[in-house]
């Protein structure tokens, strides 16, 4: 399915909006009430769970057309060197089974179809598409056509040039994801102390506040206040640890929205069920 990071940025923009007016919402009926807390969960779960969909669907679709973009290229160097006229070329590969590329590909060849000449439509390809490495590939093949190089030879290179792309991304995401465990443990640990802290120290300092048992004791913060400050603490900790998990793995922001959904609603259900 193509997902444009277009259509993602809509898909953030109508889910932020819906996230805001539920938080409003909540506020008016539950201002006052420990309800509010688990509403801040829900509003953050409107609004990044649809463009972290998104986002998951756009790199499904992204890593598809850049693992048959190479395959594309060694068959038009192959038909380059056959002596196939590359109109001709294009039209054979555009019947050709590259995944979601293939419907990009029959765009192209109705633009030449057209009358379009093939850099130009390679780069109306490039712009449509408008994933990075695609149009880094649009440039080479581009540059090396205005000086006069062979077309089978440029190809392959440029054919080489993903393929050594697609790999690296592919272990740096790897061997990034380590890294992603960390942010995940962390918000865990913090959440399994901060439910300790509350259960064996403020909750017993309450009860003898309480029963007046003791006048030497005395909690600065009451047991709903320190959970409610806990509670914004650990909900902090999850955004911006899934934000940065996802920059450190994917290169992208939006790519820990789907961490910050995760541990935001993780903590929603630890508070609820150890810290009612």
């Amino acid at each position: 399915m193509k997902i444009t990071n277009r259509t993602i940025k809509r898909i953030t923009i109508i889910s932020t909006f819906a996230a805001v007016i539920f938080f409003v919402i909540a506020l008016v009926f539950f201002l006052a009430s420990p309800i509010l807390d688990y509403t801040i969960v829900i509003a953050i779960a409107i609004g990044v769970v649809p463009p972290s969909v998104g986002q998951i669907l756009h790199n499904r679709w992204k890593v598809k057309i850049e693992r048959a973009t190479p395959e594309f290229l060694r068959d038009l160097a192959t038909a380059s060197r056959t002596g196939i006229p590359l109109q001709v070329a294009l039209e054979h590969a555009a019947k050709r089974m590259y995944g979601p590329l293939t419907g990009e590909l029959q765009i192209l060849v109705a633009h030449m179809s057209w009358g379009m000449n093939f850099n130009d439509a390679l780069t109306e390809f490039s712009d449509r598409l408008n994933l990075p490495l695609i149009q880094k590939a649009t440039v080479l093949i581009n540059e090396a056509g205005k000086h006069g190089g062979d077309l089978s030879n440029i190809f392959d290179s440029t054919a080489k040039y993903l393929e050594s792309m697609n790999a690296w991304n592919e272990k740096r995401r790897m061997q990034t994801l380590p890294y992603v465990a960390i942010f995940y443990f962390s918000v865990f640990m913090f959440l399994f102390i901060i439910i300790v802290i509350s259960r064996m120290m403020f909750a017993p300092l309450s009860h003898t506040s309480a029963t007046g048992a003791s006048s030497f004791i005395k909690p600065i913060l009451t047991q709903a206040d320190s959970r409610r400050l806990f509670f914004h603490a650990a909900l902090l900790e999850a955004m911006f640890g899934g934000l940065i998990a996802g920059k450190v793995n994917e290169d992208s922001f939006l790519d820990g929205l789907k961490h910050v959904a995760v541990l935001a609603v993780a903590t929603g259900i630890a508070f609820f069920m150890f810290l009612p």
